[in-house]
């Protein structure tokens, strides 16, 4: 199995860094998966590019509806859109609250483009996840099950009536390869995310990579969930994007810390 870093709020040398995240996995089973896809097509495929890699992907899986794991799918868009006819047969598995109208604190709307969420929607490879996915050696989580309290960060959604109200980010997924945990951003808070991965997967949790959401939490928090990893016999934790200064201070005073960003592969 081997891991890439394509985008990334930090990048090493060359490599282009943005807000957001998207993660490049070749199983065992030389299936080529593509985890979220960043927010911005040009710099997902100049990382593409850079990293020599094509885009034969055997599936692509997005955690979540915010902008920032979802936008760069123009990419696609652009490139197999040929004659007013799509040509691509990727599956694309997604969570049905993914397609609500997202917004942040201050009711700035966060959520998919409304270009891409329209294509997606009547996308024949589009596969709706709620409830844990199997297929080979790949979970999907479905919505995360939450018996571990957290520091959630306040997101809006638009009811039916149009009017705001908290959104809990059900969509949140995420993705097991080799019982290696590959998590969006955990809105559903970083220790329910591994308890939840500990309970659909059969095997031992080896590692977990992506955002652990900590950029908002108090150190209260941070250091609980320091203790949780302490304690949790993990070979790795690698966490990126919006784990937060703060808290990738704390955590990369763990043994198994290892620092990540666009440029980074690993062989698991």
């Amino acid at each position: 199995m081997e891991i890439k870093i394509l985008v990334d709020d930090i990048a090493y040398k060359r490599y282009f860094a943005q807000h957001g995240l998207s993660i490049l996995v070749k199983t065992a089973d030389d299936k080529k998966i593509l985890f979220d896809v960043g927010q911005s097509s040009y710099v997902l495929n100049k990382n593409l590019e850079l990293m020599g890699e094509d885009d034969n992907f055997d599936s692509i899986v997005i955690s979540h509806g915010h902008y920032d794991h979802t936008d760069g799918f123009t990419y696609f868009m652009d490139k197999y859109n040929k004659n007013k006819k799509f040509e691509m047969d990727i599956p694309v598995y997604i969570h049905p609250d993914a397609f609500l109208d997202k917004y942040s604190d201050d009711k700035r709307y966060i959520g998919i483009d409304k270009n891409i969420k329209d294509f997606l929607r009547n996308y024949k490879h589009l596969k709706l996840v709620n409830e844990p996915y199997f297929e080979d050696n790949v979970i999907i989580s479905g919505k995360v099950e939450r018996t571990h309290p957290y520091e959630p960060e306040i997101f809006y959604k638009r009811d039916d009536n149009n009017k705001f109200e908290v959104d809990y980010v059900n969509d949140d997924m995420f993705m097991i390869v080799d019982d290696v945990v590959i998590t969006g951003c955990s809105h559903s808070g970083i220790i329910n995310v591994i308890e939840y991965a500990k309970k659909i997967n059969k095997n031992k949790i080896r590692g977990v990579i992506g955002g652990f959401h900590l950029v908002v939490s108090s150190n209260e928090y941070i250091n609980k969930v320091y203790d949780y990893l302490k304690n949790s016999d993990l070979e790795f934790i690698m966490p990126i994007h919006c784990t937060g200064f703060n808290a990738m201070k704390v955590l990369s005073e763990l043994d198994n810390f290892i620092y990540g960003h666009v440029g980074k592969t690993m062989e698991l």
